[in-house]
């Protein structure tokens, strides 16, 4: 995985559009997908805390190799 900030993973990004007025579950799927698969940019602190609800753990740069 590509820390947060590094440069953007245009194929993934262009195979994997977050669905239009996606319900919070649907982006919880999408950005821990995008943290394994892009890392572009961090989950935004919105989901973070979904997350934290639902006991949900965020994927760290560690966890994901």
């Amino acid at each position: 995985m590509k820390p947060a900030g590094s440069t953007i993973n245009k194929t993934w990004h262009e195979a994997h559009k977050m669905p239009p007025n996606a319900k919070i579950d649907e982006r919880i799927d999408w950005h821990m997908a995008h943290a394994a698969n892009c890392g572009c940019r961090p989950i935004p602190d919105s989901v973070l805390k979904a997350m934290d609800k639902r006991g949900l753990l965020a994927p760290t740069p560690r966890s994901l190799l």
